[in-house]
């Protein structure tokens, strides 16, 4: 075992040693604290020894290399991993506060770092052989649990897209991708409507926030993943937003994923977590993201509630008859599109309900395409696409619809109103800015 691990496990060792040599009775030597920035240095090193058993575990990770170099030369094994997060959890409770740092803050950082060893923790389990029924696991690693969906849950969506779909055969899913393919972005035009709408998106975050200097986006497209997206950072304010292009790409898509995966979404999220706590407060424990983590609940849902913080009704109109024009459809349709679009925002739900069934054995894989069709509107090779996502990640779809009503509703009780105001943009810059865990967000 490294000698820095050592040192921040064995310090009790040492301080008892110390205390038989003095003279006189015994006496019990209280236990040394680790200061916050020492055991944030641990965690730091517990998240990168995990990535060493999933690959998929860091999702990004910009600190010092050394510690990176070190957990890949011990592959410290799961027993040493779960021993020395129960030594941080308790350190965390006796650390001393930051005289410098408002109390306020001080309590966020800590209940981040206890929430995140705990997620920890349980994913060791997992590899460990425990496992959890998808409510379970949503607790275990993302803080919360989401509400459960039976199909009358869905039946009013679909009365509303069959009246808002031009008539024809099939079901309503059916209708509803047919109408859909007429608006796929063409392949030769993907990267020029991404790339537009990424601007889009960025300006419309600037008139509310001030990112640093050099913040800037890569985009590429990539095909064969489980995801429709992914933004891998990197550090020092740069992106690298990743596009899969093996489904068509529809218009009202592209947006999402431009303002989800760019501005105000991931790359704002990190870019302010980057700016503010590690290069503003030094803070090492945001330089590493864990993917199972109450982390990514927050990052999720305040990605999939930035699209709409971005693009209010009338500015994704307007956003969208661009596009259309851009990629060859006529403008004139917008208004149509649009309405269909945002009778279709249930169906997330159906999603993860699937997800549910699908992975604590309730539903069958037929039963789980044929769910996914029919209330998730997908087709049936989105919906093959779908199940390898949840055959990967397991409970971790919890975190986009879920994660933005919980966002939703939260910004609605901290700084009201129905569309996007000053008020609302400075309460959601605070959450992006700022270390958060998802069960505070929740009503009392």
């Amino acid at each position: 075992m490294n000698y820095r691990i050592i040192a921040l496990s064995s310090m009790l060792a040492l301080a008892a040693l110390g205390a038989c040599t003095s003279s006189g009775p015994h006496k019990a030597v209280p236990p040394p604290q680790l200061s916050m920035d020492k055991i944030a240095e641990g965690y730091v090193r517990q998240v990168l020894a995990m990535g060493e058993h999933d690959p998929n575990y860091v999702d990004a990770y910009y600190g010092p290399k050394a510690w990176q170099d070190d957990e890949k030369k011990q592959k410290r094994s799961l027993l040493a991993i779960l021993n020395f997060n129960a030594r941080l959890q308790k350190d965390i409770e006796t650390a001393p506060a930051d005289p410098n740092v408002p109390p306020e803050l001080w309590a966020l950082r800590k209940r981040f770092l206890r929430n995140q060893l705990g997620a920890l923790e349980a994913k060791a389990r997992m590899l460990d052989n425990w496992k959890p029924s998808f409510d379970d696991e949503s607790l275990a690693l993302y803080d919360v649990s989401a509400p459960f969906y039976g199909r009358e849950d869905f039946s009013p969506m679909l009365a509303a897209l069959d009246k808002l779909l031009p008539p024809g055969e099939g079901t309503v899913s059916q209708r509803y991708n047919r109408y859909l393919e007429r608006y796929a972005i063409p392949a030769d035009k993907v990267e020029a409507v991404m790339t537009f709408a990424i601007n889009a998106a960025r300006a419309r975050t600037l008139k509310y926030f001030r990112l640093p200097e050099g913040e800037r986006f890569e985009l590429s497209l990539v095909n064969g993943k489980p995801w429709s997206a992914y933004n891998w950072y990197q550090g020092n304010y740069l992106s690298k937003i990743e596009v899969n292009v093996d489904q068509p790409i529809s218009v009202s898509r592209a947006i999402g994923l431009a303002s989800h995966e760019g501005y105000p979404g991931h790359h704002v999220y990190n870019v302010l977590l980057e700016d503010q706590l590690v290069k503003g407060r030094g803070w090492k424990e945001f330089t590493v993201y864990p993917l199972y983590s109450p982390q990514s609940f927050i990052a999720e849902g305040t990605a999939d509630f930035g699209v709409t913080m971005a693009f209010p009704p009338a500015e994704r109109l307007a956003l969208e008859r661009q596009l259309f024009e851009l990629a060859g459809f006529d403008p004139a349709e917008v208004e149509t599109y649009d309405a269909i679009n945002e009778a279709a925002k249930p169906s997330g739900n159906a999603v993860l309900e699937a997800a549910r069934r699908y992975r604590d054995g309730s539903s069958s894989l037929e039963e789980t395409v044929d769910w996914l069709q029919t209330y998730g509107l997908t087709t049936p090779e989105r919906a093959q696409q779908r199940l390898k996502f949840f055959d990967t990640y397991g409970a971790y779809i919890i975190n986009y619809s879920y994660g933005e009503k919980v966002i939703h509703d939260y910004m609605q009780r901290t700084a009201g109103a129905d569309e996007p105001t000053w008020a609302q943009w400075r309460a959601f810059f605070d959450l992006l800015s700022t270390p958060r865990t998802p069960s505070p967000l929740l009503p009392d």
